[in-house]
């Protein structure tokens, strides 16, 4: 596993694929003294697309040709189950933000571009579940405001018939400050939306942090 790292680093990507098929439960896992995983050394040298579609290629055939030449029914169950394993642990290096990038945990996503993050997802059957989505919740806060402002004018409507000048100053107020902290909010999604989608420099996804803030 130590050797990852270093392999990562100098870009070989057959070398890489082999050490990883080797040792696909480590992938997730990292260093004391290392920032992230090996994907994200990967990803941020701009190989991990290829490297991956290659990872998962070879493990589903040699998964194949080991379930034709089984005899057994329990080999066959084993092998398939090894090889859901071993996806769940690409998975699982894909999804671990363990890297700091301008202090910031980010995923091996966050080095690739909007359509090669799109394609190792699909490779790593990532799916964004709709209620966890960007864009529903920008659609929710900006629904959210609508209410309150809309609210907010037919409690003024009702209590300037009312004349009951108290009320409607404090509802008033409350209404307001609902709608404005929806807005912020969507407006704050928009942006986040936005970086996600852009950055691409020396360049954006789970949740251990690390310490260590060396560079890769």
């Amino acid at each position: 596993m130590d050797n990852l790292f270093e392999i990562a680093r100098k870009g070989n990507v057959d070398k890489f694929v082999d050490s990883c098929k080797e040792r696909v439960a480590c992938v997730a896992k990292h260093r004391i003294d290392e920032n992230g995983n090996p994907f994200h050394i990967a990803a941020s040298k701009g190989f991990l697309l290829s490297a991956l579609q290659k990872i998962i290629k070879d493990l589903e055939e040699s998964t194949r040709v080991e379930v034709e030449k089984a005899k057994d029914w329990e080999k066959v169950k084993r092998l398939e189950k090894e090889l859901k394993n071993n996806k769940k642990y690409i998975k699982e290096a894909l999804l671990d933000k363990s890297y700091i990038k301008d202090n910031k945990a980010v995923s091996p996503l966050y080095f690739l571009d909007p359509s090669e993050q799109k394609e190792v997802k699909q490779i790593a059957d990532i799916k964004c579940g709709f209620i966890c989505n960007k864009k529903f919740h920008i659609c929710l806060y900006i629904v959210g405001a609508i209410v309150c402002a809309t609210a907010m004018c037919v409690s003024l409507y009702l209590l300037f018939s009312a004349s009951q000048s108290l009320a409607l100053a404090s509802i008033a107020t409350i209404a307001s400050g609902g709608s404005s902290y929806l807005l912020f909010k969507a407006c704050n999604e928009v942006y986040g939306l936005y970086n996600e989608s852009t950055i691409v420099t020396d360049p954006d996804v789970m949740q251990l942090l690390d310490s260590g803030l060396a560079p890769v």
